[in-house]
């Protein structure tokens, strides 16, 4: 059951990544001007296009406000997105999203999206705090081992 799961995710992410690409190149834009808008490489790019990688949704959604898309032209029409997750928590806050994004209220929207990138800029500095904190350790190791 959990091996069937995971294959719908993996088909939903393809599904994602197939319909960033089509979009991108029917607006004829590079992978690197995605990659630039979401600070993260090139090669990352090919990945959410390949469905190799899985696209977090606050890039989803940059990338939904850069196409100027509607963020549902992401996802397959005929599936509830609560079909490809298995965390109760993470469905609602899915559902929750694309309701406000049907709603079509550009001030909410423009919250939601300052809300998901405050996040992200939180998770960042989280993210880099973690790794200095490797290298401040691994420094130490090294110095001790001498």
């Amino acid at each position: 059951m959990v091996k069937e799961k995971k294959s719908k995710d993996d088909n939903l992410f393809k599904f994602i990544g197939k319909r960033i690409r089509q979009k991108r190149k029917e607006l004829k834009i590079s992978q690197g001007v995605i990659a630039d808008l979401l600070d993260i490489s090139d090669t990352q790019i090919f990945k959410f296009e390949t469905g190799e990688s899985k696209i977090a949704l606050d890039y989803l959604f940059k990338i939904a406000d850069f196409f100027h898309a509607d963020i549902n032209y992401f996802f397959p029409k005929n599936e509830k997105i609560t079909n490809f997750s298995s965390d109760p928590e993470l469905e609602k806050i899915i559902m929750t999203i694309k309701e406000i994004y049907e709603f079509k209220d550009d001030d909410i929207i423009l919250g939601v999206n300052n809300c998901i990138n405050s996040m992200q800029a939180i998770l960042k500095k989280w993210q880099n705090s973690r790794i200095n904190q490797g290298n401040v350790k691994r420094k130490r190791l090294a110095n001790n081992s001498k």
